[in-house]
């Protein structure tokens, strides 16, 4: 019987469609964090699985399918982000907790907004590190490994981007 990843090889539609509903919120919620735009980041999400469909039979199985998909999302999403100005951060929309007040959520809102505008201003290689492992939650290893940088050199970049991150908030006096 084959793998999943050897349907995939060939094409196999019917393992697309479960590789599109097992990852496409994930990839959509990958390409809204770097493009900050709910538009171009369904765009990004739906160029990612184009892509993904074309290139299908070069998977070679070394890494897992899901950290594949995300690698073709950030080069996707850098490549857009080269193409084009940068746009206005999204607001992030909160429910409202219980306990919470009026000011609580306005606070948070404000600080959301301050770390997204910070993040804004890092480089490109930079952000993407901060997204695929702060953001998204990615492992070390598929954070890296998505990006094609070794270990060593991830963690690095990552150390580096929180620093310089750190600055720019205390910069702005946001840091809290």
């Amino acid at each position: 019987m084959a793998t999943f990843e050897q349907k995939l090889a060939r094409g196999d539609k019917t393992a697309f469609e479960q590789l599109i509903r097992e990852n496409q919120n994930k990839i959509y919620a990958v390409c809204l964090n770097m493009l900050k735009n709910p538009h171009d980041a369904q765009d990004a999400a739906q160029e990612t699985f184009f892509k993904a469909y074309k290139t299908a039979a070069l998977f070679k199985g070394l890494s897992r399918v899901e950290t594949w998909l995300t690698k073709i999302a950030v080069n996707t999403c850098l490549d857009m982000l080269r193409s084009r100005k940068p746009t206005v951060d999204i607001d992030e929309a909160y429910d409202v907790a219980a306990g919470e007040t009026t000011e609580s959520i306005a606070d948070k809102n404000a600080k959301v907004r301050a770390v997204r505008q910070a993040l804004a201003r890092l480089p490109d290689d930079m952000r993407t590190v901060i997204v695929l492992r702060d953001i998204e939650g990615l492992s070390y290893e598929d954070a890296a490994a998505a990006l094609k940088l070794n270990l060593g050199t991830f963690r690095s970049r990552l150390s580096r981007a929180r620093e310089k991150l750190k600055k720019i908030l205390l910069e702005n006096g946001e840091l809290f």
